[in-house]
């Protein structure tokens, strides 16, 4: 019997614990995100959450851990919608804890301007400086200049904190070194952060005896390496190391450069240190840098696109990164449409497989450059790859957008599936128009119906029935019906176009679908599909005012039921019919 849905059963029942255990619900989804599930919290959060009128001391708890998981995983976005929805009548000490999330959002979104307008309405306000928030106020007025490479205006505002508060902070000092060695005051970054032995303090520290040319671009990445040998070090430590390689690698070679680059976006999450942070097109620039001296070398001439392919083809196998820097150069700058789609398909090639890593180096490369802000202009084998990781990462909304106007489907894969897959993804992104229109095509040329695929077009149309498009479903799976498919099929799809009817508040319709269900192979049965088909049916009945018939069948199905909770509901429900009837 086809499925309707997949139940996913989390055992973990946070709801039931008693408001003492507070912490304990908070450190247990404080593990489930820092395991890599944050959609999972989340929606985990949402579902044992007390309302803000039911307990307001432990919503803000929850409401607290909720803005930690959205800034840790950078869904700046969502966080500003939880933001804007506070209720009015908030405690102050968390109205600004909420300020104070809401102008670091707008800052990693860019909205500078905003984000300090934000904070000098709250530092000009009287009494602000007895505020628990105001120096990470006064601190954030500085990352925001520092985002906007305002850095002379930051090295004021650093030197005002300085002289008002003379903080010992290790995040104050740490932010102080930053802009001393943003204003190439180096000898004092490093005095600022000595005798700080955390590995954040360790790494500034080491860039800042880099750019006062204490050591040399060799020297650094010899360090790099011995500390890439730590095999306890974070992801977040990784990343910084990288990123000190990459600096190391600016004073030596490209393909040392792409080396370190691809290294630091293949981690799952970037440097939480400023100064290490760095934008994806810089590998873009790099794989050019590369390309160039390789296609030089070769006397390539810009234009020949081919001849680039043919080199980039012959040097996968042997030399990888040069190969990828070439496919590159082909991705972001061939005029040739065909020329760039083997280019994708080049650079696929070049890993040995397409794992965690690589995944998450696809993802920086093509859904946060600048070069390919337009979804159109990623190579469609590449958009394919990129479709199954959003798909993975249950992010409806990039998927949509790159599964939009893609009108070819992947190698390995027939067009049904992919446009099912399609389907799926622009009806559940919202995009209601495009997936029915889809749907459309798709049954009109499906003149062959076999039983797998004839299931896989109905899991999309249940999702249909999910977001309410049950008119378009109810003509969907009456033209499956008149394909002539397996009578299993049949009797499941007229159950389907009952359960549409009965969303459309169409009752007595619903009935007659779910009892021609109930009869099929045979009038008389009562198998467990059937009795679940003529329960419906008398629900619609009863809704529908045909309270006879309703309780006829009601009484039939109790003529053949034995489990006692099934009786009970069934006797119930016969029950209420009469109580309705006598009292109208």
């Amino acid at each position: 019997m086809l499925s309707r849905h997949l139940v996913f059963v989390f055992t973990l029942s946070i709801a039931g614990f008693s408001s003492a255990m507070a912490d304990q619900r908070l450190d247990v989804l404080k593990r489930i995100s820092a395991a890599g599930a944050p959609a999972l919290t989340l929606k985990m959060l949402d579902q044992a959450q007390p309302g803000v009128d039911e307990d307001l001391y432990e919503w803000i708890l929850w409401e607290q851990e909720r803005y930690k998981i959205l800034s840790k995983w950078n869904q700046w976005d969502q966080l500003l919608v939880k933001l804007e929805s506070l209720p009015v009548d908030i405690p102050e000490q968390f109205r600004n804890q909420a300020i104070t999330y809401k102008a670091r959002a707008y800052i990693q979104q860019g909205q500078t301007t905003t984000a300090r307008k934000i904070l000098r309405d709250q530092l000009w306000k009287s009494a602000a400086d007895l505020v628990s928030e105001y120096q990470t106020w006064r601190r954030l007025i500085i990352e925001s200049y520092l985002h906007d490479a305002r850095i002379e205006d930051a090295r004021i505002a650093m030197l005002r904190f300085d002289h008002d508060f003379n903080s010992k902070d290790e995040s104050w000092l740490q932010l102080r070194a930053t802009v001393l060695i943003q204003t190439e005051r180096y000898q004092q970054a490093i005095e600022v952060l000595k005798g700080l032995n955390s590995w954040q303090n360790r790494y500034i520290t080491l860039l800042g005896k880099y750019l006062s040319t204490d050591i040399t671009a060799s020297d650094l990445w010899l360090t790099v390496k011995k500390a890439l040998a730590n095999k306890e070090a974070s992801e977040e430590e990784l990343a910084t190391l990288w990123a000190l390689a990459f600096f190391a690698s600016e004073k030596m070679s490209p393909v040392d450069r792409v080396v370190a680059l691809e290294q630091y976006f293949k981690n799952a999450v970037g440097s939480p240190v400023a100064l290490f942070e760095i934008a994806i097109d810089r590998l873009w620039q790099a794989y050019a840098e590369y390309a160039d001296l390789v296609g030089n070398r070769s006397e390539l001439l810009l234009g020949d696109d081919h001849r680039w392919l043919e080199l980039a083809e012959k040097t996968a196998i042997d030399t990888p990164i040069k190969a990828r820097s070439l496919f590159a150069l082909l991705m972001a700058k061939g005029e040739e449409r065909d020329v760039i789609n083997l280019a994708a398909e080049g650079y696929l090639k070049t890993f040995t497989e397409i794992n965690e890593a690589e995944r998450n180096l696809l993802n920086q490369l093509f859904n946060h450059s600048d070069a390919f802000k337009d979804a159109s202009r990623i190579p469609p084998l590449m958009r394919y790859q990129l479709v199954d990781l959003a798909l993975m990462n249950a992010d409806i909304v990039e998927a949509t957008r790159l599964m939009s106007g893609l009108t070819t489907y992947p190698a390995g894969t027939d067009r049904l599936s992919w446009q099912l897959r399609q389907s799926r993804v622009l009806i559940l992104g919202g995009r209601f128009d495009e997936g029915n229109l889809i749907m459309q095509t798709l049954i009109s040329e499906y003149t062959e119906p076999n039983a797998e695929s004839t299931d896989k077009i109905l899991q999309v149309l249940f999702d249909m029935q999910t977001v309410n498009l049950d008119e378009e479903v109810v003509q969907h799976l009456n033209r499956l019906l008149a394909l002539g498919v397996e009578p299993r099929q049949h009797r499941e799809i007229l159950f389907w176009i009952g359960d549409s009817y009965k969303s459309l508040k169409r009752y007595d319709q619903a009935a007659l679908l779910y009892l021609q269900s109930a009869m099929i192979p045979d009038p008389e049965a009562m198998d467990p599909w059937a009795q679940t088909a003529r329960f419906n049916a008398a629900e619609s009945l009863q809704k529908a005012g045909l309270v006879d018939d309703a309780r006829r069948i009601y009484e039939a199905l109790l003529a053949v039921t034995q489990e006692p909770a099934r009786r009970s509901l069934l006797n119930h429900n016969i029950q209420q019919l009469w109580l309705n009837q006598n009292t109208e």
